[in-house]
């Protein structure tokens, strides 16, 4: 339509900024009604949806067990089948960046297994759409009552300023020193309660010819971190380590550098009394020269438990009466094996010396990319985070989140005994850590991280002259200086998306804060865990994650439309 010829200019009109607002919220409710109406009356025909749920996971070993007994339940109850994608690799290093390439690619998978905590910052910033390329977990969370009845640090451990990224499946125990009580009996030693009895238990099979113990070489790396790291954590403390996930450790610290030493040392000690022929073994191979008494020591999490269940027909039991009765008072004179009602006890578990007040967590989830496959991802992600998930999977591997389990379900006496620990380290948050070599550390660092561990361990040897050594721990505390600075690097930016810290406003993971996000709002407690605010994680980021249909998402939604229009005016 033209303008008519001749016709003067109307006299412009004072804008009625209200009424303009409540014409367009009318508007946009009546544009989505009739969406709604339009859909309901045509029923247009869509595709039939696919019935199966791709999910990509690293689970080769116990995790495939117990899969497999979680899978026909998950058919059972929702009609759908599990279809799942194996990328084997100790703590997911191959599997992890599989997963980064296809997100990466704009292709990722359904669904997919993640280390809940740090590690879901890296698939964050390879997404091309940032942390809206994956469905917020917190309305699920809340559908199945996991707020009220889940132990809070492990809940909190894969929240971003309240935002859950991925479903937790289960609480895993590390930082766990595993042994063998009939060789200890045997050789007349005690219990290494504390780091300086490890040592010396070290040094006292060393002298009678025996290898202390196993560290395996075919991880790339990540069975010597696990050691580090718990020697690390045993000298420095929770604050340190929570210092190193962050990357807000003062390496130029002397105190820092001396501990860094000190962790080496020790570490050296028990890699040059370590089994021959180690360097390309992987961990699962360990174990039966452990449970065997070949070696005494090694060091790994509690998934180790449930391998030796699964696969060897071995049980293991936590380093606690009545199990452990009759270890330290053993003698030459009596070297039999260590026994509980009649059955010989070849494998053993306790908290890495000097780390028994911490419970060091490590949590795997699922996460759910958005898309044509998300529906089906979501009830995956439900069924398995829910109690009757919970019953299967974890009598099978590690113990569930859930703290109101009454009965023992478990299949080995130490994972009941790993539940027990959580529920008394439950009121007190400083006690919770998570672990840095699964999921503690971004993707990028701690593939560093693991690449000098494996390139220290072969930089010497028992008979390796002081000059060598000391060069090689030099080079080492460079590597893990670059490692935590990467890991701030990797925070700053997930800081940028508005993902600044572990926890939720008032209950930050562990009870710190990095310095970024350490403000009164943060500190300020508000009850139980914080739900996330649906309507936005940082300024100028509005996100919709409910259905469109839903009075929350129109509230939301026409919440923002005012704000642009209010600004425009």
């Amino acid at each position: 339509m033209t303008e008519q010829q001749g016709s003067p200019n109307p006299k412009p009109k004072k804008k009625n900024t209200k009424a303009m607002i409540i014409a367009i919220v009318v508007v946009v409710v009546v544009i989505i009604a009739a969406v709604v109406v339009v859909v309901e009356v045509t029923k247009v025909p869509t595709p039939t949806p696919s019935k199966d749920v791709e999910f990509y996971t690293w689970w080769a070993t116990t995790g495939k067990v117990a899969l497999d007994h979680l899978a026909p339940n998950f058919t059972k109850a929702t009609g759908l089948t599990l279809v799942p994608y194996i990328s084997p690799g100790a703590g997911g290093t191959n599997a992890i960046y599989a997963i980064l390439s296809l997100i990466e690619a704009g292709k990722p998978p359904a669904t997919f297994q993640v280390h809940y905590g740090p590690a879901m910052i890296s698939y964050d910033e390879a997404a091309p759409n940032g942390i809206s390329s994956f469905v917020s977990m917190n309305s699920a969370a809340y559908s199945l009552n996991m707020v009220n009845n889940s132990f809070p640090e492990a809940l909190e451990a894969g929240e971003f300023n309240g935002l859950m990224e991925s479903m937790p499946v289960n609480l895993h125990q590390g930082a766990q020193l595993f042994f063998n009580p009939t060789l200890l009996k045997k050789e007349g030693l005690p219990e290494p309660t504390n780091l300086s009895l490890l040592i010396s238990d070290t040094e006292a099979l060393h002298s009678k010819g025996i290898y202390a113990w196993i560290i395996p070489g075919g991880d790339g790396g990540w069975d010597q971190l696990n050691v580090w790291e718990d020697v690390f954590l045993s000298l420095a403390g929770g604050k340190m380590y929570d210092e190193f996930m962050y990357g807000t450790l003062n390496t130029s610290n002397p105190a820092v550098v001396n501990l860094f030493k000190e962790t080496n040392n020790i570490y050296s000690l028990f890699q040059n009394d370590s089994y021959p022929g180690e360097e390309s073994m992987t961990w699962t191979e360990a174990i039966p020269v452990l449970t065997g008494g070949t070696v005494a020591f090694q060091v790994n999490g509690n998934w180790y438990t449930n391998y030796a269940y699964d696969f060897l027909n071995v049980t293991n039991y936590p380093a606690t009466a009545p199990y452990d009765n009759n270890i330290t008072v053993a003698n030459y004179t009596n070297p039999y094996p260590v026994t509980y009602h009649g059955a010989n006890i070849s494998l053993m578990s306790m908290d890495f010396p000097g780390t028994s007040k911490y419970f060091v967590e490590v949590v795997d989830s699922v996460a759910v990319p958005v898309g044509p496959t998300q529906a089906n991802g979501m009830t995956f992600a439900k069924y398995f985070a829910s109690y009757a998930g919970q019953l299967i999977w974890t009598k099978w591997k590690a113990v569930t989140f859930y703290n109101n389990i009454t009965t023992d379900y478990f299949n080995t006496p130490a994972q009941w005994a790993s539940y027990q620990q959580a529920l008394a380290d439950e009121s007190n948050a400083s006690a919770w850590v998570y672990q840095l070599s699964d999921g503690g550390l971004a993707a990028g660092p701690l593939e560093a991280a693991d690449t000098a561990m494996s390139t220290f361990s072969e930089s010497f040897t028992a008979s390796s002259g002081s000059a060598a050594y000391s060069a090689a721990s030099s080079v080492l505390i460079k590597l893990m200086d670059s490692v935590i600075s990467s890991e701030n690097a990797t925070w700053q930016a997930a800081n940028r998306l508005g993902l600044g810290y572990m926890g939720s406003p008032g209950h930050p993971f562990g009870n710190y804060l990095p310095y970024w996000a350490n403000t009164s709002a943060n500190r300020t407690s508000s009850g139980p865990v914080v739900p996330y605010s649906l309507s936005s994680v940082s300024s100028g980021v509005v996100y919709y994650n409910l259905s469109p249909i839903s009075l929350l998402y129109l509230q939301n939604f026409i919440s923002a439309q005012v704000s642009k229009f209010s600004s425009a005016w």
